[in-house]
């Protein structure tokens, strides 16, 4: 693919609204942390380890915190594509070399979180639940029996 100046406007805008899409996911997010299975801590470490709080992302149900990492993830991959896109050659191979292995590690990265949401949502059993829905235990088993 040829550089072309469109091409890097509209990733400039496609991260762009990617990141006001997180900052309103932030303020509009309410309630404790969200610490499920997949977090990368063993599980006893995450029972009254006081970690709550300490990565925003991991919300009040597993669908937000899903969609934070995955936003997070899909600005990552447009940073990327920007990086590769605005390649020069007017720099040394070792600077060069240096840049492609820091892409290497941004895109993996970015691909092992979002297969983290993706953990995070199969985890769940509960589907409203996973959404942050209210629901009764009797309201669910009483549609378990219809």
């Amino acid at each position: 693919m040829k550089k072309k100046p469109s091409d890097l406007s509209l990733l400039e805008s496609a991260l762009s609204t990617i990141e006001q899409v997180l900052a309103r996911a932030d303020s509009d997010m309410q309630g404790a942390p969200y610490f499920g299975p997949t977090s990368n801590v063993p599980l006893d470490a995450l029972q009254g380890s006081g970690l709550a709080g300490v990565d925003g992302r991991y919300r009040v149900s597993a669908a937000q915190s899903a969609i934070n990492i995955c936003l997070g993830s899909a600005a990552a991959l447009i940073d990327v594509s920007q990086a590769l896109m605005n390649r020069s050659v007017d720099r040394s191979p070792q600077t060069l070399e240096r840049e492609w292995q820091t892409i290497i590690t941004h895109t993996k990265i970015a691909s092992r979180s979002a297969y983290r949401a993706a953990l995070i949502m199969a985890a769940q059993k509960h589907v409203l639940a996973a959404q942050g829905e209210v629901q009764s235990e009797e309201g669910y088993y009483s549609r378990l029996a219809h």
